[in-house]
C-alpha cells in the first residue's frame, strides 16, 4: 500500500512539473497580410497572447486530418478577435486563421516553436 501511495504521489508531482517546466510558447506570425494595431502574436500554453497584452483564452480539441489522423485544434474568441489553429501540417506548427471583427479582416496565421 506504501508503494502505490508512493507511486502515486511521484506520478501527480511528474504532472504538475511537467506542465509547469515544459509549457510551451509558440511564436506565431500572418502568412500574407497583417492586422493593423497587432505587432505580436504568441500562443502560450492553452491562451493566444496578442501584443504581449491581450489574452485570449483557446478551447483544445481534436479534429480528424484525413491522412494525419487525429489533431489537436485550437479555437476561440473574445475582445473582438477569434482564432482557429491546426495541426494538420507535416512540419511541427500550427496553422489556421486568425480574425479581426472589429475591422473585418481574416488573415492566415502560422504558429511554430521558438527553436526554429
Amino acid at each position: 500500500m506504501k508503494r502505490l501511495f508512493c507511486a502515486t504521489l511521484l506520478l501527480v508531482f511528474m504532472l504538475v512539473v511537467q506542465n509547469k517546466v515544459f509549457a510551451s510558447i509558440l511564436d506565431c506570425k500572418f502568412k500574407n497580410l497583417s492586422v493593423m494595431g497587432v505587432d505580436k502574436i504568441q500562443l502560450i500554453n492553452e491562451d493566444l497572447v496578442i501584443n504581449g497584452e491581450l489574452e485570449i483564452p483557446l478551447e483544445k480539441s481534436r479534429v480528424k486530418c484525413g491522412n494525419f489522423g487525429r489533431q489537436v485544434r485550437f479555437d476561440g474568441s473574445a475582445l473582438g478577435y477569434q482564432v482557429v489553429l491546426k495541426s494538420c501540417t507535416t512540419e511541427a506548427q500550427l496553422e489556421g486563421v486568425f480574425i479581426d471583427a472589429v475591422q473585418f479582416v481574416a488573415v492566415d496565421l502560422q504558429c511554430y516553436s521558438l527553436s526554429q
